[in-house]
């Protein structure tokens, strides 16, 4: 997933925002075998810099992942 994305700074710079749910859908896309808990994956994404807050302008609570996804440069 780093190698797509890395954590977005702030809300005008994330590309993406991403579920708990939809992150963990894609990490077991990527790799079948892989038994992550929702409290693992919320640590390691925290851990590696990644920031979960709630979409400026969303009603309600959809907290999200924010990502900025990396130029092909």
């Amino acid at each position: 997933m780093q190698a797509t994305y890395r954590p977005a700074p702030d809300a005008r710079h994330t590309t993406h925002w991403f579920s708990t749910d939809e992150v963990s859908t894609a990490i077991k896309r990527l790799d079948p075998s892989a038994n992550i808990t929702k409290e693992q994956l919320f640590q390691a994404m925290t851990s590696a810099g990644f920031k979960f807050q709630n979409r400026p302008g969303a009603s309600g609570c959809d907290f999200r992942w924010m990502l900025q996804e990396r130029s092909n440069k």
